[in-house]
């Protein structure tokens, strides 16, 4: 059994406990706030034995083996730290930190003290992102020879929400734009050797809208990122014998086989469900083998989206 403390009382964590009391081998036994009350309130919801007030009062908890870490970004890179140097194995929402620096240096940490660290990426472990590539692996659409994803919603410009407040690492990429880099690589099998884009900000400075292209190994991609409109965020891969579209690249359930012409030959579902309920049981695995990453989140993946987000928003 895996006892997981959760840090943050929002809406992500909210989720998180409820995917915990449905996989096997976890228990949420604590959870923290920077208001007790709040972490009380959350706490009697999802029938957590512990609430604290302060995050260093969970870290001091011996119920507690593991934190998931669910506040917002630019709490995340202090949080890893002080989880680790309390011995806690750490599964850290998506965007896990800002930089490639900090990723490199949280993975370094955990690795000398050898515990477990993976960044939130719940969508990696979807049945149907492993049906996506699977159909590819099996050349179900021939050679890849593109991709087009959009992601993002109109989200309300207040420079005080998560989303567009910069003291709160605020922008389409960290909250979203992750997504598309990590799938996009994780759906088609290939590595993202290059990458170029356009940065549209908002008036707090956050990037608003992302147009980003990817090389993935000569294969061309492209990701619409934003904030400033409702689009479909879908994913389109195409093949020389065909398409795969994947509806909800991020979340939901169903991938689509398409023929050439754009006619439906098959159709993945999986029944609606807390997706990340995958997610914790990979964090529970690897924790029980004493394992200080997942093969199928590992460290890269975080390094290379740090890496792109240090060159599209200037964050080295």
């Amino acid at each position: 059994m895996v006892r997981f403390g959760i840090i943050g009382a929002g809406g992500i964590s909210a989720a998180f406990a409820k995917a915990a009391a449905v996989t096997d081998g976890v228990m949420i036994s604590a959870v923290a706030a920077q208001n007790k009350k709040r972490a009380q309130l959350f706490a009697a919801e999802h029938g957590i034995a512990h609430a604290y007030g302060n995050y260093a009062q969970l870290l001091s908890d011996r119920s507690v083996d593991a934190v998931y870490i669910g506040n917002t970004t630019n709490f995340h890179y202090q949080c890893i730290k002080m989880c680790l140097a309390a011995g806690k194995h750490v599964l850290c929402e998506k965007a896990m930190v800002e930089t490639e620096a900090r990723a490199v240096e949280c993975f370094d940490l955990a690795r000398s003290k050898g515990l477990f660290l993976m960044e939130a990426m719940w969508a990696r472990f979807l049945p149907k992102s492993e049906k996506v590539r699977d159909w590819v692996a099996e050349g179900r659409i021939g050679a890849v020879t593109g991709v087009q994803a959009t992601i993002g919603n109109f989200v309300e410009k207040d420079p005080e929400n998560r989303f567009y407040s910069p003291k709160l690492g605020g922008g389409a990429m960290y909250d979203l734009g992750v997504y598309a880099i990590d799938l996009i690589s994780y759906f088609t099998g290939k590595d993202i050797t290059g990458w170029y884009g356009r940065v549209v900000r908002a008036q707090t400075g956050v990037d608003e809208t992302v147009s980003l292209n990817l090389d993935l190994e000569g294969i061309p991609a492209h990701a619409l990122i934003t904030f400033n409109a409702a689009v479909p965020e879908d994913c389109y891969i195409y093949g020389e014998k065909g398409v795969i579209r994947v509806p909800r690249m991020h979340w939901g359930s169903d991938a689509v086989l398409l023929d050439p012409m754009m006619n439906e030959k098959e159709r993945f579902s999986q029944p609606e469900e807390n997706g990340m309920r995958f997610e914790i049981a990979e964090a529970a695995y690897c924790i029980g083998n004493g394992m200080c990453t997942s093969e199928t989140a590992p460290p890269e993946m975080t390094l290379l989206s740090s890496r792109i987000y240090d060159d599209l928003l200037g964050t080295k």
